[in-house]
């Protein structure tokens, strides 16, 4: 199985050190395969890579100035995201908060859209991910869709929000079926579904607390 369909399937901590050096690696020739390079490459020990320099790469037997190249950058970002700090992420405590974060997309559309919010266990926000557009009155939704993101990113929790064209922000029946239907298939999954929210223009419906205003500056963007 090449190696870039076992990372993908697997993950790569499923790989060999030589594994991973040679999934950097082109196929250069027959007689000196990406694993033949990468044993070469690792030969001095893994620790070596840290101070390696595209000379000492170059030198090896079998090494490309582009196979070099990758492999240097591969270390450089290793590097980077050690050192990164993860960004601060916005808490959505209330209803008002996941609104106000999602109005700015929504509430002034003319047509239905449907959107899920990806929250940690500590309600921080993941980020917001559009799910189906419909028409003035209407916006089909399988909880498949809906779930599919949060399963993807591997979220704890998630709130689903949509917009009503026609300014008014109570659910309907089959916006209260579809919630049900999520809230079922949420616990189904093991994520919870933490809101459903439906915007209009300078209001919302929380299925949580009920009606509510925008504040001035989600409700103004």
């Amino acid at each position: 199985m090449p190696h870039e369909w076992r990372i993908l399937e697997q993950g790569p901590e499923a790989l060999t050190d030589i594994d991973l050096v040679a999934s950097l690696l082109t196929r250069s020739s027959r007689r000196c395969g990406p694993e033949q390079i990468a044993a070469r490459v690792l030969a001095t020990g893994l620790s070596a890579l840290r101070r390696a320099s595209p000379g000492e790469l170059l030198s090896i037997e079998g090494m490309r100035e582009r196979d070099a190249a990758r492999v240097l950058a591969a270390l450089e970002l290793g590097r980077r995201v050690a050192q990164a700090t993860a960004p601060r992420r916005e808490r959505l405590l209330h209803p008002a908060d996941m609104a106000a974060q999602i109005a700015p997309r929504l509430a002034h559309l003319a047509h239905e859209e449907f959107w899920t919010i990806l929250l940690t266990s500590r309600l921080e926000i993941v980020r917001s991910v559009p799910i189906a557009r419909g028409g003035l009155s209407q916006c089909s939704v399988l909880p498949r869709e809906a779930f599919a993101p949060a399963v993807l990113h591997r979220v704890p929790r998630v709130a689903f929000a949509h917009n009503h064209p026609s300014g008014d922000p109570l659910p309907s029946a089959d916006d209260v079926r579809l919630g049900a239907a999520l809230d079922d298939a949420g616990r189904t999954l093991g994520i919870e579904v933490v809101d459903h929210i439906v915007l209009a223009d300078g209001a919302f419906h929380s299925a949580r607390q009920g009606p509510g205003l925008l504040p001035r500056a989600a409700a103004a963007a």
